[in-house]
Formats: C-alpha cells, structure tokens, sequence
C-alpha cells in the first residue's frame, strides 16, 4: 500500500470535522502553494519561504486558514519499528515547529502516533498514557474535533500532556472585583457587573486561544512596566486593541446590543500624543488585572466553566444593589427560575418565549433541559430549541442610554451557560456566526415605551416563562389602548403582559407566569378573569411569601397555564393550588440559603399531580403526600367563577394557618386577665421611670 493510499483512504481527499477544520490531503502540493493560494495563513514569514518546498501529507487547518496539525503518512513495511517510527517523525516534526504547528501526527493507516512537535516528545492523555487515537474520521469526527480543540490549547513548550479539565468558578474573583470598583470608582454593581463580565470575556477569548499573541490577556499584562510604558498607554492600547477585535467577534444585533457596549474605564492621548486616564481609571484596570492573573495562577485558566458559576455570577452583582428596584430588573431569585422551569416540560422543536426577560435567567435554564440544545455544524449553529426573550430600553419618560444593558447582559450571561459551544468552535468565523445566530437571533431589546406590548403579531409559542413587570402606569396603558391590541381592560402593566402572554401561546402550550396579587384580588380585573377561563385551563396557582422578589413587597403568585386548543372545552380536573411560606433562602437583600423551601416541595407535588393519569382521582400511592400536606389544596374550576374566589389564601382558615405555622394563634383575654395585663405593664413603665430618675443623679 502507498503513502498515497494510505492518505486518501484515511482523509478521502478533502474533508472537514464538524465544520470546525479541514484536512488538506495535498499529494505534490507544497507549503509555498498553499501561502500563494491562501489555503493557510502563516504569521512566520522567513520560516514559510525557508520551508515553502515541503510536501506535507496531511495538514489540518481551523476556520481561520491556521494550521494546527501536521499528518505524515508512512507505508507500514516503513512504519514497523521503533527506529523505522523515530525516522518518519524526525523527517518533518522541525517542519511543523517552525511553522507553528503544535500536533504532529506519524501514521501507517493503523498506527498513530501523535508527538508535540514544539518538544519532540509523544502527547499523553491525562493520565500520562501516550495518546494512540486513531484518525478515522468518518466514525469520530466529534472525538477527534473535541482532541485536537483541547491540544491546542493544552500543549506548548513546556507541556506535553492533556490537561483533567478543571471547572473554573471565578466567584470570589468577581466579589472582589466588584468590591474594589466600588470602593475606588465608586461604580454602581450595574456598571461593576458589565465591566466584570466584559474582562472576563477577554480573559476567557484569550484561554481558548481566540485573540492572538499580539491582542490577548498575556500582551496587555506584559506591557506593564515595558519599555517605560504608563498605566495610562496599556488601558489605552486595550481599548483600542484587544476590545476593539472583540466587538468584531461579537457584531452589534440590529437592536445595537453587542458584548462591548459601554465601559467604566477611559483613557485617552492629549494634543501632545500622550497617553492620560483620569478619577484613577489607569490604575483600577491595572489592579484588576492583576486580579485575573492570580486567579490563573491559583486556579488555572478559564476553559471550562463551573455551571455554579454560571447562575451565580448576576446575583454576586445585583445582591448589592442599595435600591430595591434596581436590583429587581436583574434579580429574579435562581431558586424560583428553576422550579417554575422544571413546573414545564421541554421537547426537542419547542419556541420558548420570555417577554420580560431581564439577563435570560428563564431561558438559558430551560435550554439546559435538552440534551446538547445548540451545536455548530455546517456553518451554522443547530438549534433544537428556539429562544425568544424580549426587553425594553426606553423608559417611561422616553429616556435612553444608547443600548439596552439588560439586554448585553443577557447575551454575556448565554455565552457564559454555553462556554463549550464556544470554545469548540473557537475560529475567528466560527465566533462571530454563533454571536449572530444565537446571541443576536435570541435577544431582542426595543426602543419604545411600550417594548414587547407594542404589538401581538400572531407569534406564537410552545411555552412561556415570564416574571413581568407590574406597576401601574397611565401612559403605558394609554399607549396599549391605542395599539387596538388589548381588549380585556387588565388593570396595570402586568394585566396587559397577561394578555399577551396568552394571545401568544400556542393551542396546548404552556405559560408560567409570577404575578401580583392584584390580578387575583382587584375587582377590575374580573373580566380578565373570564377572559383567562375562557381561553386556558388553570394548572395551577402557587403563593409565594412576600418578598420572595425584593424589588417588590407585594404578594405575588406563580399561575400556570394551558392553552385550549377549543374555547368551548371546560376545566373537568382539579386546580393545584399550594400556600408557601418559604423560598429556600432569606427573604431580604442578603438571600443565605436557609433548609426551609417550601416552594421546592410545592414544585415536587405539583410534578407529581400532573404525572396523574386521572387528576380527579390521584393515584393511591399519591394520597398519603397530599393528604398530610396543610399546605396543598385542589379547587375545582367552579369555584373560581366568583372573582373573589380567585384570592386562594382566603381559601384556607386562621386555624389551618395556625397548623401550619404562617399564622400565630389569636390570644383572647377575660376581664380580669386584661386589668391583670395592664397593671403589670403599668409596673414595667413605673421601674423604668425610677431607674432613669436614678441613672440622672
């Protein structure tokens, strides 16, 4: 068998892998061709002219034309000795260093050996065993995809082995963080958190080996002290460097939001050409900076990220927040979007919508219910899910800052939860298609008073989760009346977000909603009401504690919903109905877990009750969990037909709430118990009395 043979059966001529490289079987084809005809791009000019006559076999090169692997194919009487194999990797190995190229690859078709040609020593896995993956990429293009994305990053001159991947959870990187912007910029954790998650980005692009040596996270912090450089030229050069590539890697979506928008640091060159910061932007940078660098040097990098950290990292922020309202833009608590998320079920196909959608928290967590729910193949990102989450920028006073943060927030915050999508894909082309099609085609911000509520366009969606929000305000409900779109006269914006929401689930679908007590208890709203009977059965309605949403004290509900796909189908099964009393932690602005969830028992039942083949009749072996729960009741449909019906917490008694300890029991006195009370609280105010009149002498 030839070398040729051997080449096109293993590579059949060109192929990629999974749309991320292609191999180059280039028969006479030498490395000056490929430079001439663009095939491959080479930063290392004098070494491409001194090597421009080799004829590699094989080379594999990423989305950007870089080689990064480089295959020499051997006839097996040439390949069937240690000497024979030492001979075939020293007669190209110093061809792939000096252009570069980390992998080198010997082969006879059935043995491989793979040699990181940076030190001429066999690549070992992670548990020191030389690496024998066979390139058969007809039956492992993801496994090989997945080994050469990870030896890319893993090898170098001083590192011949691929590395336990390790989950970075950057937490406490970020608190503090966060704590020194405050106390020297005397930033709000708004800004704070938009400019960590901007340098984490950098970070982050510069580990998976997206930015280049001369625009990386390495290149910024050597210019430190070189050449005489001020902290003012370095914070200079990375904004106008290294951020300025990332804003291409991340284009603005129509709406303006990208991943760059905004910064709390400047600096900028006088009529001199000097380079000057001021408030102490050059040496804030500088400090956090140095912050990123010993995390690397505790931690590690950042190439795979914590899924902890991915939920976290808002709430690090927005705990912070002095107002109430402003932290509750953010702030819709994890513990709540993951039980309203697993209260649905979501399949393969399915259009998931938030019309409120604040940094995507009920999306991305939704998403994470399918199995690998976007991958990058063919040029484009395959969805199996589709993601709709919608904001507003404009405020009530037709204010607006330029982009909608909230909105940026989101995007960052879906590139943190699919970190692998990016960095398996991790070429320059690769990068900014998956921006476009995922980040962009899944985040909308509008720019009118009424945002989402400007129209119901006929879009409708498998399911909707949503925490919307409520107020009463008589120019955006003046502004939806005029729309000619809301026709069931729901009292404040959150009436007019319910509307929406229904008109826009699809026949079946299902929505579940956070909602004020005033859409249950508000006589206005009664034809709302009808309206909801009418068009949705009631799966279920939760009672939250208040303050489960600090930025609000009001009591506020969890309604889930179905869609009919008849108007004239009535309810014929019980309404899930629980009374919480605790959300699994503290309800102040601290939130410390606490063991007490009832919330997450009310998602656990309500699972349970849905499971039911017939929901007029639980199963048996369900009787005993409900029936010893105070806190669970099932209404039926009929007794909702009262509007005052809709208030559930009347539907339990003072003595049911006694039991279950969300009420203390009244303590009723007779006369002389009374006079007996007042005579002792008499004494108290007179002891007290005499030891003031004492602490004065």
């Amino acid at each position: 068998m030839s070398e040729q043979t051997i080449q096109n059966d293993l590579f059949s001529n060109n192929v990629t892998i999974l749309d991320k490289y292609e191999c180059l079987s280039l028969g006479a084809t030498t490395i000056g061709d490929l430079i001439a005809g663009k095939r491959i791009v080479c930063n290392k000019v004098k070494t491409a002219i001194k090597n421009k006559g080799k004829k590699p076999d094989v080379l594999i090169v990423d989305g950007s034309r870089k080689a990064i692997a480089y295959i020499e194919c051997k006839k097996p009487e040439e390949f069937n000795t240690d000497k024979k194999i030492e001979a075939a990797i020293n007669q190209e190995v110093d061809v792939a260093k000096e252009l570069g190229i980390k992998i080198f690859v010997a082969t006879d078709g059935s043995k491989f050996v793979w040699i990181n040609a940076l030190t001429r020593q066999p690549i070992l896995d992670e548990d020191a065993n030389e690496i024998v993956t066979a390139i058969k990429l007809k039956n492992e293009e993801r496994k090989i995809a997945k080994l050469i994305g990870r030896l890319t990053i893993d090898l170098s001159d001083s590192n011949n082995q691929l590395q336990q991947i390790k989950y970075s959870d950057p937490t406490n990187l970020a608190k503090k963080i966060g704590g020194l912007l405050k106390t020297i910029k005397f930033t709000t954790p708004k800004d704070s958190l938009y400019t960590f998650v901007e340098l984490f980005l950098f970070k982050y692009l510069s580990d998976i080996n997206i930015l280049s040596s001369t625009e990386n996270f390495d290149y910024i912090l050597n210019l430190y002290g070189k050449d005489g450089r001020s902290e003012a030229e370095v914070l200079y050069r990375y904004i106008h460097e290294p951020r300025e590539k990332i804003s291409k890697l991340f284009p603005e979506a129509p709406d303006k939001t990208s991943l760059i928008n905004g910064f709390v640091f400047h600096a900028d060159k006088d009529a001199d050409g000097n380079y000057i910061s001021n408030n102490a932007d050059a040496t804030t940078f500088h400090e956090v900076i140095k912050l990123f660098k010993e995390y690397e040097d505790t931690d590690g990098k950042f190439i795979d990220i914590n899924r902890d950290f991915k939920s976290k990292l808002f709430e690090t922020f927005t705990k912070q927040e002095k107002t109430k309202e402003n932290a509750g833009k953010y702030f819709t608590p994890l513990k709540i979007v993951k039980g309203m998320v697993d209260m649905v079920d979501i399949k393969e196909g399915d259009e998931i919508c938030d019309p409120a959608c604040g940094v995507g928290k009920f999306l991305l967590e939704a998403a994470l219910k399918i199995d690998e729910p976007f991958t990058f193949k063919n040029g484009h990102v395959v969805k199996k899910i589709k993601l709709y989450g919608y904001e507003k920028e404009m405020d009530e006073k037709g204010s607006t800052s330029g982009y909608d943060l909230t909105t940026i927030l989101a995007k960052a915050n879906t590139m943190i939860y699919f970190s692998s999508l990016f960095k398996d894909n991790n070429t320059l082309s690769n990068i900014k298609t998956i921006s476009r099609e995922l980040l962009n085609e899944t985040y909308f911000s509008s720019k009118t008073i009424l945002g989402t509520l400007e129209k119901i366009d006929g879009k409708q969606y498998d399911v909707i989760l949503a925490n919307p929000p409520y107020y009463q305000s008589a120019l955006i409900s003046k502004s939806a009346k005029d729309t000619g779109f809301y026709t069931e006269k729901g009292l404040g914006v959150e009436g007019l977000f319910l509307e929406w929401i229904i008109k826009s689930i699809k026949p079946n679908g299902i929505a579940n909603i956070v909602l004020p007590d005033g859409i249950f208890t508000n006589v206005g709203n009664k034809r709302l009401h009808e309206f909801i009977t009418t068009n949705c059965y009631i799966e279920a309605i939760i009672s939250l504690p208040i303050n489960t949403f600090f930025n609000t004290p009001k009591k506020t509900y969890i309604m889930t919903l179905r869609k009919k796909r008849d108007v004239a189908q009535i309810q014929d099964y019980p309404i899930f109905a629980y009374y919480c009393a605790s959300i699994g932690e503290t309800l102040d602005v601290y939130r410390f877990d606490t063991d007490d969830n009832d919330f997450q028992t009310a998602v656990n039942k309500y699972n349970l009750f849905r499971s039911c083949k017939d929901k007029n009749k639980i199963d048996d072996y369900l009787k005993p969990i409900f029936e010893d729960d105070l806190k669970l009741k099932l209404f039926t449909i009929n007794s909702f037909a009262e509007h005052t019906a809709w208030d559930i917490e009347k539907r339990w008694t003072d003595e049911e709430k006694v039991k279950m300890g969300v009420k203390k029991a009244d303590v009723i006195m007779n006369l002389d118990e009374f006079s007996e009370y007042l005579t002792g609280i008499v004494a108290d105010i007179n002891n007290y009395g005499e030891a003031i009149k004492c602490l004065k002498s």
